[in-house]
């Protein structure tokens, strides 16, 4: 038996690369509210658009569809700080282009996940959401523009080089619109599992869900058990404060208990 107690890897250089991404995080600006969310509406409303249209959305494009609603009604909520550090500015933006996170097998870099953006999400019902999402799992570098040129820039050019070249966006609006998105971003540990959490990441608002499954809930003053879902908002306090950021989020949390307001006429 060996008595040495480790053994030293070397990250690989796509895993470097992605590093890069980390640099961009400041929980110094972030803070967070969590809130546990009646799941029964969003279960209702996904059988009746099975029934209708053969298709069941996922709960991520639940959480797409009420994101888009609420930052229509509180653009304040749009908005993210770009630009050189002596010349950063608040960027508004005027479209809801929401970036979601799809998981990345790639060997020997555990680390590495895609965000791809549905664009004018606002102008998209729950079935093309989920369709979209749905492209996006399936995303490989042949048929996913983004996937390609990310996989390029973390393979193919010198790291010192790579992890320039995706942090260009914090610095240029048109890149951030380009290449990230807008400002939400939404996540979801739940297909694994865990029932919440809470990290830091570089959009100015981060929307995270946690496994939809039967928990001790309040309902109507009596104690039931209830499929819930833990959901937590991470925002950026430079560009909404406290109480304008509980009015979003609260505002969220009543789109999908009452998640027929998500449906279409």
């Amino acid at each position: 038996m060996s008595d040495k107690k480790f053994t030293v890897q070397w990250p690989s250089r796509m895993t470097r690369a992605f590093w890069t991404l980390n640099n961009e995080m400041n929980p110094a600006n972030k803070a967070t509210f969590v809130r546990e969310i009646d799941a029964v509406p969003m279960d209702s409303l996904r059988a009746a658009i099975m029934e209708k249209h053969g298709i069941k959305p996922s709960y991520t494009a639940l959480v797409v569809k009420a994101a888009t609603i609420a930052l229509q009604e509180f653009p304040y909520a749009n908005r993210a700080i770009i630009g050189p550090p002596l010349f950063k500015r608040l960027i508004q933006f005027t479209t809801t282009d929401i970036t979601v996170a799809i998981e990345r097998d790639v060997p020997n870099a555990e680390s590495i996940v895609l965000a791809d953006t549905i664009p004018h999400t606002s102008m998209m019902n729950l079935k093309e959401i989920t369709l979209a999402l749905q492209r996006f799992s399936q995303a490989t570098t042949e048929n996913n523009q983004r996937w390609r040129l990310f996989s390029s820039l973390l393979t193919k050019i010198p790291v010192f080089l790579s992890r320039w070249i995706i942090g260009m966006p914090r610095f240029s609006a048109n890149m951030w619109a380009q290449h990230r998105g807008g400002a939400c971003f939404v996540n979801s540990p739940a297909k694994y599992g865990i029932d919440l959490i809470v990290a830091d990441m570089i959009w100015p608002v981060t929307l995270v869900f946690g496994w939809v499954r039967e928990r001790p809930f309040v309902c109507n003053s009596e104690l039931v058990v209830r499929r819930t879902m833990p959901l937590s908002l991470i925002f950026d306090r430079r560009i909404m404060a406290g109480a304008p950021a509980a009015k979003f989020f609260n505002r969220l949390a009543e789109l999908l208990e009452k998640a027929e307001e998500l449906q279409e006429p």
